[in-house]
């Protein structure tokens, strides 16, 4: 059992939600009747509900937008105030998990378990959700090398999510990525999950030396200016400075631009069926069960 200070927990509340259930643009008919009783929930407050249950509230942290967050703060108001990572725009996921990788890296050992939680998805059964991430934080201090994704069995060929093909699929056991495609169509997420492909839930952790080393082929310029613009001893970021580097940034996704390119670096863990359902609907008329 991992003792709860031992791990930190960061929701991820900036990304833009297409369609939410506590409001905001409807969400299709179908979307509804499948929901049910969850449509009344708030995905963010259950988001950090589990956080709370895997870590301490002083390691709960969460990334929020300037711009895009503000009428959804009372959330997260609760957590430590130098818990709370802002960035001044959202320049996509692969910067929103570096911010709060940089914005912690002062206060944790380099092999600490970090778990992302995104809040953009609603869940059926808690317990059985909860004790998967337990599962994962355990498989970080086993084999903190790795960086760990949580997989969903598909309810069908959703063509707005990732799927993650293991080189095995075993319950409660770590898999290498055998591979890993982000957004196919239907045709090619129909093959993925004969072949046992897994929804990207977008639930990952690490130690946070394997994440940050996952960004330094590629964004160890960025990574310099954003520790340039960070005061270490008071952890806060010089919010001048880091609206001058999101704006020259080219956005870029953590799936897509990160994982994608580096499945050597991966494991997955199928999570028991839960009743994990994105928010976003897929693009084409079908829905769940149609595995034609």
């Amino acid at each position: 059992m991992v003792d709860k200070l031992d791990v930190w927990c960061v929701v991820l509340a900036s990304r833009e939600i297409a369609a939410t259930l506590a409001g905001g643009a409807p969400e299709p008919a179908a979307d509804r009747l499948r929901f049910g009783a969850l449509s009344t929930r708030d995905p963010l407050e259950n988001t950090l509900r589990r956080a709370h249950h895997l870590s301490a509230r002083a390691t709960v942290g969460a990334v929020v937008s300037a711009r895009g967050d503000l009428q959804r703060q009372s959330s997260i108001s609760q957590l430590p105030p130098e818990n709370i990572f802002v960035q001044p725009d959202h320049r996509g996921t692969a910067y929103e998990v570096l911010l709060a990788l940089l914005s912690v890296g002062a206060r944790v050992s380099p092999d600490t378990p970090i778990v992302f939680l995104p809040s953009d998805h609603v869940v059926g059964d808690e317990e059985v959700i909860t004790s998967s991430l337990s599962c994962m934080a355990e498989w970080m201090k086993r084999d903190p090398g790795k960086v760990y994704l949580l997989g969903a069995v598909p309810e069908g060929p959703h063509d707005q999510l990732g799927y993650i093909v293991p080189w095995y699929d075993a319950l409660h056991m770590a898999s290498g990525v055998y591979e890993f495609v982000e957004e196919p169509d239907v045709r090619e997420a129909r093959k993925l999950i004969n072949a046992g492909g897994l929804w990207n839930t977008f639930i990952f952790g690490g130690t946070w030396s394997s994440l940050l080393a996952l960004y330094r082929a590629r964004f160890e310029a960025v990574i310099k200016s954003l520790q340039a613009a960070h005061d270490v001893r008071s952890n806060l970021f010089d919010m001048s400075a880091l609206k001058s580097i999101y704006d020259g940034l080219i956005p870029a996704d953590f799936s897509k631009d990160i994982l994608v390119p580096q499945t050597h670096r991966l494991s997955v863990l199928r999570m028991p069926r839960c009743g994990w359902w994105p928010l976003k609907s897929p693009t084409r008329s079908y829905r769940v069960g149609d595995r034609r």
